[in-house]
């Protein structure tokens, strides 16, 4: 792998952990907010509870359809934004016991923000271990992040119980608590997604590189050319031949400067 993965893996790790403790915390307060609905019996917290993933899965389905092949190109921005998504699923969650009424349209929100953010961390993931594999050994870097993610998971989970026991399920509460947490998490994930480097150009990239080939064009033409301005009849195609020669515009230069 490059010199990059690991620090890429500690900051991920951390981020992990504290977005774990902190959708213990949401998981706690969502039930918390279906035992406390007027009249509700086992059987109609159940259906409710199914049909908030019924309703998160579909609209994820319709997301992952709506991005299609956009993941490739802008899998850090992606993975961020994912992170961003699972807190708002986790706040959300978390304030469903102020109005249990409405579980099951919090409810539907809360899943079909983490569904969507599932799908994007998935695919982003991808992505990502495929930019660190240096010798075709992609499986072996999933492999291993998969069980870092595991890890990591049981770790939050672990931490997480023993904090939703000590502060309960008081939402303001629980909201203070999760503030620092969150705040941890989307850091750690932000400085992680710096980290890597990938070869693929999104319309961001590709802009400020050929920005940076115009640039080095203007520049090399007082050099190669005479005159300021194409002559009368001159087209831009044949300007441009004119000063290629004389560019010095390299690519992986260019995309450097975003990395």
């Amino acid at each position: 792998v490059h010199d990059n993965y690991m620090q890429y893996i500690k900051l991920t790790a951390i981020g992990l952990i504290f977005g774990r403790v902190q959708s213990v915390l949401a998981t706690q307060a969502a039930l918390f907010a279906i035992g406390l609905g007027a009249g509700a019996i086992p059987m109609a917290a159940a259906m409710q509870w199914v049909l908030k993933d019924g309703i998160g899965h579909a609209v994820a389905i319709g997301y992952g359809a709506a991005v299609n092949t956009r993941f490739d190109a802008d899998a850090k921005r992606f993975r961020f934004q994912s992170t961003c998504w699972l807190t708002l699923a986790d706040l959300i969650s978390v304030l469903m016991p102020l109005w249990p009424h409405l579980f099951l349209f919090l409810g539907s929100i809360s899943s079909a923000t983490s569904s969507v953010a599932g799908i994007a961390q998935a695919a982003a993931r991808a992505r990502i271990m495929a930019s660190f594999a240096r010798h075709g050994n992609l499986a072996d870097c999933t492999r291993a992040g998969q069980t870092q993610s595991k890890l990591s998971s049981i770790i939050g989970t672990t931490l997480g119980v023993g904090v939703s026991w000590m502060i309960g399920p008081h939402p303001l509460l629980v909201i203070a608590f999760m503030v620092p947490l969150a705040g941890t998490s989307l850091g750690c994930m932000y400085l992680s997604s710096q980290i890597v480097v990938l070869s693929t150009l999104n319309l961001q990239r590709a802009e400020l590189v050929f920005l940076s080939m115009m640039g080095q064009l203007a520049a090399a033409r007082p050099m190669g050319c005479s005159g300021t301005s194409p002559s009368a009849g001159q087209s831009d195609d044949s300007v441009l031949r004119q000063l290629a020669p004389h560019a010095t515009f390299s690519l992986g230069k260019a995309a450097g400067m975003i990395d």
